[in-house]
């Protein structure tokens, strides 16, 4: 059961992760282009992947092992463009309530791929889990405030779809009997490397430029925690849905991050309100709530 702890850890790290990224896109970058934290980030990616490569001298793995390493990396890297732009209209609750279509992808890409059943019980499940999503896109009630949020739906619809191929490659690597570490080490490089790429781009570069000197620590200190942060959680996620399932470890850690999420975004918002920066009116709290509950009860019946 060790997995279900990493998927604890993961889903916890990555449920206060949310709401640094909407203070950053928000407050920060003021909505304007905050995919230029890439600029930091890949930095930052590369440093953690050198760092843990030398103190824990991770082997280096088969050549092929390490192109799809990288690959893994990279994709998730191309994975946050639609995420960050998605931020832009959605809290971290609503963008939480997007991450429980992953479990429902790794099923119908087992179908798929190796031809594993899929019940009828698991289509009601998928059912619950994609009503939740347009619960909360049609919770709005101006035509506007509903055509933003459906825009943030597609984003990190897109998002997750793409973050699932990434996982996927990850773990079919993990699955082949390679280190651990080496599996986290060169995910990370790959990931960092891509960020790099995107961080050249001369308007990320500009835009980070302006928002360094206008915030100075105020910017990096929380970017940076963050990032450690999610290296953390990246790791404990990724050996997780190695050592288990992967379908039922990310169905549990998206379902324990989802409650997590929601949670903290009622505390932050009360006492920290330019944190949390949750909507705490009633018809959207609850169709937040509505939302959470089918998520919970469509991961239970898939499983």
């Amino acid at each position: 059961m060790f997995w279900l702890i990493l998927c604890i850890v993961a889903a916890a790290i990555w449920s206060f992760s949310a709401f640094i990224d909407n203070y950053l896109t928000d407050v920060i970058f003021c909505n304007r282009l905050p995919h230029a934290m890439k600029v930091l980030n890949g930095p930052i990616y590369i440093f953690v992947a050198i760092l843990v490569s030398i103190v824990l001298q991770v082997p280096f793995p088969e050549t092929w092992q390490f192109w799809l390493l990288l690959l893994s990396g990279a994709i998730n890297s191309i994975a946050s463009l639609p995420y960050y732009s998605a931020l832009k209209n959605e809290e971290a609750t609503g963008a939480v309530i997007f991450y429980q279509l992953q479990p429902v992808l790794f099923l119908i890409s087992d179908f798929l791929i190796f031809g594993q059943r899929i019940s009828t019980q698991q289509i009601i499940g998928f059912i619950l889990i994609l009503t939740a999503p347009l619960i909360v896109v049609f919770s709005r009630k101006r035509a506007s405030a509903r055509k933003m949020e459906m825009r943030a739906a597609i984003l990190l619809t897109l998002f997750v779809v793409i973050s699932t191929v990434s996982s996927s490659i990850a773990v079919h690597v993990g699955e082949t009997g390679i280190n651990i570490m080496s599996v986290f080490v060169y995910y990370l490089l790959g990931r960092g490397i891509m960020d790099c790429i995107f961080g050249l781009l001369p308007k990320f570069r500009h835009r980070h430029r302006y928002v360094v000197n206008r915030y100075g620590i105020k910017y990096v200190l929380p970017l940076a925690v963050n990032q450690f942060l999610c290296c953390a959680a990246d790791f404990a996620y990724r050996y997780g849905m190695i050592l288990g399932v992967a379908a039922l470890a990310s169905a549990f850690t998206n379902a324990a991050e989802l409650i997590l999420t929601f949670f903290f975004g009622l505390v932050l918002t009360i006492i920290w309100p330019k944190f949390g920066r949750e909507k705490l009116r009633r018809d959207i709290v609850l169709a937040h709530v509505v939302a959470v509950v089918l998520c919970v009860i469509g991961i239970i019946i898939i499983q």
